[in-house]
């Protein structure tokens, strides 16, 4: 480019050639005017030069329109150009966008060496907007056939094959990409570049700069090499009208800003119309709709907006509404959220994500990119900073309880950081959900026990109440993702095993397997046995049973699916027959969801309902029996009675009337003269009428006196006669005498007083 050797300049097809170096002195060389005056009608005009250009007119240069400039900076690794600088400077100081370019050499030494004299000598690159990207000069070799201080530089290709040059560019562009972040612009030109590296393909991420002169005015230059569908800039004349050689953009003034902004044409910049409207994003030679002010945040850091003509952004290809995805230019695609980005894997990811099949995103640049935290490779779960767990597929996000959730369900683990916005818009697909864990509604804060595949509602206290629950993860879910899950009954306190085969009562610290299933309440609640497992077990429970709450004194015993409040200390001995009963401690739910009944009235004592004279003997916690005369509860030494409701009365059933005699166990005892005696087990102690009564009523009698060792006789109240009771008939007594006589001569005889009735049943014999 700039002044060729006078070998050279002779013919225009074999296009531009290069400075000789300090060692090549004796070559002559021909001064060119620039003469020419034909330009291009499209595009931007743009001028060449080298250290044959010793003073140029740059302000004269911009005054004919020229608005980009290359200057020669390095040749092969022994000659730099001392004008260098002051063209370079002398271009920008007017306006200019320039950059610096390196002529081969390349069997002087390797693309890597002299790329790395071209970046030492001002070759390099930065996004700064008027700084275009250095440009690698391949061309005929202007030394063919010449040996010069004893190095032969070869043929028109070097003496090199195909093979060698097409290696040694690679070997200079990837140098020169890892020194300045760019590949090189390729200065070359088509006849040259089939000649000499076989049409060489695979190059087309290498912009290109063809050198073409026609013979006469035209737009058209010509065929370019097969590796390249269309060329970036245009060298059509080399005397004139520029300075040096003269060059043309193969676009607008804009898309060379991008070019020199952008990495090998990756990058963007917000652009927006004169009339306003859309913005959009540019880059690459093509614009693309920016579709929200969320999405214009996304980006905002990567540019500033500015105003374009009209004409530009209609002569851009509209390419895919801008989302998320960003790729490089090494074709790496990245997802841009909240200031990071994630490098893409695949493809599928990237439509996992709704990006397409690695086809809607923007080019940004590697300095652009790098504006962004490297977040690492992208992953399907994301974490929000709300705390909202989503693995994302196909465009739909669903939510997962936990990391070990996703391992169960066979998904990678990976998490990556993500915001509430990148899944906003994504539907929701069935939750991911481990068993046996704590799910709570995020809106509502309303809490599930999710065991066999099944939400169950629990209250709000099952944390405080349950001691075994404080071990089971909790984690929030939204409402969208509950409702696809299946729903069972809610747990009160009562599950049973997967297999059927068990029930229990759920405890606040253990499980209590029911020995008598059908005495609680039915449920239809089922447990992992995993989850069963991890509940201690405590004793089996039956009925009746004694409960509590955790967070309540009030001790309740439970029957036939009936609890009833114990009233004090000494009723809960009675009912545990002399002893404190198992009491189980079970969550206020729990007992809250048992039917009620009235409180338990203290056995052994006596009770007259409020609608009604009758006075009983409560035996039990279900028994009453019914008292004909104050005389009987006298002589057991039972005394006193309590007012109740008939409502309370009404839940014991009568078994009968009170008799003197009771049977507690295998032990029979008489009331006697205002106390309890035991009566021996004779024959004749057997044969008296006597009431079998529940254990937690003769815990709770008088304290017997003695034994009665003697024959017992009976007489009904209010009446005189006097009874033996023998062979299961009662046989009167013809005097007192005969009573003696009857007691073995003793003058004390027990005689037992009976209500009429309870006498009236046996049958009388002859007199004793």
């Amino acid at each position: 480019m700039g002044q060729r050797s006078a070998r050279v300049a002779g013919s225009k097809e074999d296009g531009p050639t290069e400075d000789q170096p300090p060692a090549l002195e004796s070559m002559t060389t021909q001064s060119m005017e620039t003469q020419g005056t034909w330009m291009p009608t499209f595009g931007v005009q743009g001028l060449d030069v080298s250290g044959h250009q010793t003073s140029v007119n740059w302000q004269q240069q911009w005054n004919m329109g020229a608005r980009f400039a290359y200057v020669k900076a390095s040749e092969g690794n022994y000659y730099t150009n001392e004008l260098y600088s002051s063209q370079y400077q002398g271009s920008r100081n007017v306006g200019m966008i320039r950059g610096a370019y390196h002529f081969a050499i390349p069997n002087w030494s390797s693309g890597s060496d002299q790329a790395r004299y071209f970046v030492k000598n001002g070759g390099g690159w930065s996004a700064d907007g008027y700084t275009l990207p250095p440009v690698l000069d391949f061309e005929f070799n202007p030394y063919a056939g010449r040996t010069i201080d004893g190095f032969y530089f070869g043929d028109t290709c070097y003496g090199m094959s195909p093979a060698q040059l097409t290696s040694w560019v690679r070997d200079f562009g990837n140098t020169m990409l890892a020194l300045t972040g760019r590949l090189p612009v390729i200065y070359t030109n088509t006849s040259w570049w089939k000649q000499c590296t076989a049409d060489a393909a695979g190059f087309g991420s290498y912009p290109l700069w063809i050198a073409a002169y026609p013979s006469s005015p035209t737009n058209n230059a010509g065929a370019v090499p097969s590796s390249w569908s269309s060329y970036s800039i245009w060298q059509y004349s080399s005397t004139g009208p520029f300075a040096g050689d003269s060059n043309v953009w193969n676009g607008t003034y804009e898309n060379l800003q991008d070019f020199a902004r952008f990495a090998d044409g990756y990058g963007a910049r917000f652009a927006i119309g004169p009339n306003g409207g859309t913005i959009y994003v540019v880059g690459n030679k093509t614009k693309y709709p920016i579709p929200n002010w969320e999405t214009y945040q996304l980006y905002s850091r990567v540019n500033s907006l500015t105003q374009v003509s009209q004409q530009y952004l209609d002569a851009l290809p509209t390419g895919p509404v801008v989302g998320r995805f960003a790729r490089s230019a090494d074709g790496s695609i990245y997802l841009i959220d909240s200031g990071r980005r994630f490098h893409v894997p695949s493809c599928g990811m990237m439509s996992d994500f709704g990006g397409g099949n690695c086809t809607n995103w923007i080019p940004l640049s590697g300095a652009q990119l790098g504006m962004y935290t490297d977040g690492g490779m992208l992953a399907n779960a994301t974490s929000s900073p709300t705390g909202k767990l989503f693995y994302v597929t196909g465009g739909t996000k669903r939510e997962f309880f936990d990391a070990p959730s996703l391992s169960r369900a066979g998904l990678p683990a990976a998490v990556i950081p993500a915001s509430d916005a990148l899944t906003a818009s994504m539907p929701y697909g069935a939750p991911i959900v481990r068993q046996d864990v704590i799910v709570v509604n995020r809106n509502t804060r309303e809490p599930f026990l999710y065991t066999v595949n099944k939400l169950l509602p629990v209250p709000t206290s099952i944390n405080a109440d349950n001691v075994w629950a404080r071990g089971i993860t909790a984690a929030a879910l939204d409402p969208q993702s509950l409702i696809q899950l299946a729903k069972g009954p809610a747990f009160i306190g009562f599950a049973g095993n997967t297999a059927g085969t068990a029930k229990f009562v759920i405890g606040s610290n253990y499980k209590y397997l029911m020995s008598s299933a059908s005495q609680w309440p039915s449920t239809t609640v089922l447990f992992s046995d995993t989850l069963l497992n991890a509940i201690g077990s405590g004793s089996s429970v039956g009925s009746p049973a004694f409960i509590k709450s955790v967070n309540s004194p009030v001790i309740y015993r439970y029957e036939n699916q009936v609890a009833r409040e114990v009233p004090d200390l000494t009723t809960l001995y009675q009912f545990g027959e002399g002893r404190i009963p198992p009491i189980y401690s079970l969550a206020p739910n729990t007992v809250n969801s048992l039917a009620k009944g009235p409180a338990l009235l203290p056995a052994a004592k006596l009770y007259v309902g409020d609608a009604s004279p009758v006075v009983y003997l409560v035996d039990g916690a279900n028994k009453a029996l019914q008292l004909e005369d104050f005389r009987i509860t006298d002589s057991m030494g039972i005394g006193g009675y309590t007012r109740v409701p008939q409502s309370v009365l009404s839940l014991y059933t009568n078994t009968g009337t009170v008799l003197p005699a009771v049977t507690c166990g295998s032990t029979k005892f008489l009331g006697y003269r205002g106390g309890l005696w035991r009566l021996p087990a004779t024959t004749g102690t057997a044969q008296l009428p006597a009431r079998v009564l529940e254990g937690s009523t003769c815990s709770s009698l008088p304290t017997p006196r003695g034994n009665i060792d003697s024959t017992v006789f009976v007489k009904a109240l209010d009446n005189p006669v006097v009874y033996l009771l023998q062979d299961g008939v009662k046989k009167p007594v013809s005097s007192w005498s005969r009573l003696m006589e009857l007691n073995q001569g003793s003058s004390s005889p027990v005689i037992a007083d009976y209500a009429p009735s309870a006498l009236a049943a046996i049958p009388t014999g002859n007199p004793a």
